[in-house]
């Protein structure tokens, strides 16, 4: 066979398949990335390399913060509305939040390959402790903001007849609604709750207090509890009573209300009522009150909460009280009349503000959370932190405060006669010296002499 016809034969070239390389991951742990996410949000994308993301992803919850504190601020109606659903609005809020972490630690757990599977069982463990993590603090941040919404929604409660905003008051009457720039006038009461003690349906407090917020001035009034008022669809009775004489306990504050509000010849806006146990939690929450005592006072014979007594002793001068102190400061009446006992109240509550003025807005919520089950206002929840930046912002010099005097002595004015009889002691107003004091309350004068 000749060479041209000799051919060479070589194995047959098999061609193997092309490899696939597996897609890389991103660099560094993926339960590294995902930890440093729930600790803040973004900081695992970042860590990943990924800082535009991640940068986003930690100013979506500051900005959405800073928008709802904005509406909260200067929203009224926002605040009415999230105020009476409080419980459904923490519902729905804590549970964006959870939701919106636990997407955004999912995602520093995929990384750069936007996937949650070929990670090793550890990271997995690491990822699962963190849901469970998340689930844990958020269920606990839903019962603690639930505690303060029901707290905020119990203090808001709308009296019956009477929907919170609307200026409807039970009775038949008319609340007039306050807009924030006109003087506002709120009735305090203050009441015992002990159980079983008659005197609990009567209000031992009863102070007027009134802001204008243009001319940055306020002004107290307390009357005197044995004060005979016209109390309507009831009659002459003392104006601590009219609390009482409400058939519905519900409808006793309204009564009050429009009780003073007739006496007055003004327009009342709002009411609160504070427990003596709030009172004394209040102060508590605050660091006490500071108090400037004018002169000594002794009680032999003060009430106790089990229906005994106890002695107690005042030094003159400046003292700070703590919540039963200053509690036993402004209720005692055995060593001194009911008049000077009502400036001490006013004392008291002076004190009060100016420690509320040191804490700022930011100490209202953790406020509210402890004393609102015992606190009831029909004050429109709106225009809460109008009705706070108001008061705080007035200066203590600017505060004004009196009351109804009885004459016969050596008072600078006097608007009540001393009536000691067979049905009672009682303080019999001069109506018209009553008004007159008023309107230079609110004109920010010192009362004329008595004549």
């Amino acid at each position: 066979m000749s060479e041209a016809h000799t051919s060479v034969r070589y194995p047959p070239v098999i061609s193997a398949p092309p490899r696939t390389l597996a897609r890389p991951v991103a660099d560094g742990s993926p339960g590294l990335a995902a930890l440093l996410t729930a600790l803040l949000p973004g900081l695992g994308q970042m860590y990943d390399g990924r800082w535009a993301r991640g940068i986003l992803m930690l100013a979506i919850p500051f900005v959405s913060l800073f928008l709802f504190a904005f509406v909260v601020l200067f929203g009224g109606p926002v605040v009415s509305a999230v105020i009476q659903r409080a419980a459904l609005f923490a519902l729905i809020v804590v549970g964006a939040l959870f939701a919106y972490h636990v997407a955004i630690v999912a995602d520093a757990f995929a990384g750069g390959i936007g996937s949650l599977r070929g990670r090793h069982a550890i990271d997995y463990a690491v990822l699962a402790a963190i849901v469970l993590g998340l689930v844990v603090g958020y269920y606990s941040l839903y019962r603690q903001t639930t505690a303060w919404a029901n707290a905020a929604a119990a203090v808001f409660e709308p009296p019956p007849g009477r929907t919170v905003g609307a200026g409807t008051a039970t009775g038949g009457t008319t609340a007039p609604g306050w807009s924030g720039r006109e003087r506002l006038n709120v009735l305090l009461l203050g009441i015992d709750t002990r159980e079983g003690s008659p005197e609990t349906h009567n209000t031992d407090t009863i102070i007027l207090l009134s802001l204008d917020p243009t001319a940055r001035t306020a002004a107290m009034l307390s009357i005197p509890r044995d004060t005979l008022v016209d109390i309507p669809g009831i009659g002459k009775d003392k104006v601590n009573s009219a609390y009482a004489h409400a058939q519905d306990p519900r409808k006793g504050p309204e009564l009050a209300r429009r009780t003073v509000e007739g006496f007055l010849g003004i327009p009342i806006h709002s009411y609160a009522i504070i427990d003596f146990v709030a009172f004394r939690q209040t102060i508590e929450s605050v660091g006490g009150v500071l108090v400037d005592v004018p002169r000594p006072l002794r009680d032999e014979e003060y009430p106790t909460a089990d229906f005994g007594v106890e002695r107690f002793a005042f030094r003159a001068g400046p003292q700070l009280m703590d919540g039963e102190n200053a509690l036993r400061y402004a209720r005692s009446r055995h060593d001194s009349n009911d008049f000077t006992r009502a400036r001490r109240q006013q004392l008291v509550l002076l004190g009060l503000r100016d420690r509320f003025a040191l804490a700022g807005l930011f100490r209202l919520p953790g406020i509210i959370e402890h004393v609102g089950p015992l606190v009831r206002t029909n004050f429109d929840p709106g225009n809460v932190l109008s009705l706070a930046r108001t008061a705080l912002g007035i200066e203590r010099s600017e505060i004004v405060s009196e009351v109804l005097l009885p004459c016969g002595g050596e008072a600078p004015h006097c608007e009540l006669t001393e009536e000691n009889g067979p049905l009672g002691y009682y303080l019999i107003p001069d109506v018209q010296k009553v008004r007159a004091l008023v309107t230079d309350l609110f004109a920010g004068r010192r009362p004329a002499s008595a004549p």
